[in-house]
């Protein structure tokens, strides 16, 4: 069944790369200077994507097809958006509470199945100008296929489970024609502001997630609500900020392999933060759209990581 696997490592791959590189065109006609930065963590991601696709996709021997253990994901992913899309649209809590609300549930009550209703939930934060009733189904029912799809590879990467969701979410989107940009400028002190959130909530999650050994799935959830219940006090620039931050901490649901300590996430916060800025005219509404900015941070960090490590391994082989 490696073909699976496959379909699933493409299809989070297309998508990552789709706003990785709108996001340095943006950049270089924008900011340029930023420009050669983004082009150092690309290398980084697609060190990481070649890591993944030799070692958990092509190098993987064996792979038990378990039909069953799929359909109750599938399901609990579809469930998830279904819930989350109520609470944030039709009960009005909107996208971060109702999505951090629901992956604190199923954190404390449905630990088996609380990552693939969490995924579920980025589904469930797009927003209903670009995702009506009918194309907002149609998106979870692609984003739990690809759950299922990708459900053993890129594990440990924060933001994998926003990116499943932002597929979907553009898959629907991109097969009924809706729009998927609109201009969001931020001026200079708001980028920076954006960028220190950022740094802080990925830091956070993964301490709580990591050290004080939460899990993160309700690390992530936690830091959603919070900053989701109280940064929009602060002023009208306060919902932008919680929204960065509680896509920042998909950033500290990376696991200790992945990155293995708050240097990394430091790191990682930043770059996310960077392309969180430069990225804001693009796939506008999309759920999952924060999962994939973190995904492409951590995935660029750890990918650098990489590389730095087989020179250490070089150095000291000569």
């Amino acid at each position: 069944m490696k073909l699976r696997l496959v379909v699933g490592f493409l299809t989070l791959l297309i998508f990552t790369l789709w706003l990785v590189i709108v996001t340095v065109i943006n950049t270089f006609q924008t900011q340029g200077v930023f420009t050669v930065v983004f082009m150092f963590f690309v290398l980084g991601s697609l060190r990481a994507f070649y890591r993944v696709l030799r070692d958990e996709v092509i190098g993987l021997k064996k792979i038990e097809y378990k039909f069953a253990s799929y359909r109750v994901d599938f399901l609990m992913v579809f469930v998830g958006a279904i819930i989350t899309y109520i609470v944030h649209v039709y009960l009005g809590a909107g996208p971060i509470l109702a999505s951090g609300f629901v992956g604190l549930m199923a954190g404390f009550f449905v630990k088996k199945h609380a990552v693939a209703i969490f995924c579920g939930s980025f589904v469930g934060m797009s927003s209903p100008l670009l995702l009506g009733l009918v194309p907002f189904i149609l998106a979870s029912l692609f984003a739990s296929l690809i759950f299922v799809l990708a459900k053993e590879i890129y594990n440990g990467y924060g933001g994998k489970l926003g990116t499943i969701a932002m597929s979907g979410a553009l898959i629907s989107a991109i097969l009924l024609g809706e729009a998927l940009d609109g201009p969001i400028p931020f001026t200079m002190s708001e980028q920076l502001t954006i960028i220190a959130v950022s740094l802080v909530a990925a830091v956070i999650t993964y301490v709580l997630s990591i050290r004080l050994k939460q899990g993160p799935v309700i690390a992530s959830a936690l830091v959603g609500v919070v900053a989701g219940a109280m940064l929009p006090l602060i002023n009208d620039f306060g919902l932008t900020l919680a929204v960065a931050a509680y896509g920042a901490s998909f950033v500290g649901m990376s696991n200790q392999k992945r990155l293995p300590d708050e240097r990394y996430l430091v790191l990682a916060g930043i770059l996310f933060g960077l392309i969180y800025v430069f990225s804001a005219p693009y796939f506008t509404g999309a759920g999952g759209k924060l999962g994939t900015i973190a995904f492409a941070s951590t995935l660029s960090v750890g990918g650098i990581k990489m590389i730095f490590d087989n020179i250490k391994v070089n150095q000291k082989s000569c």
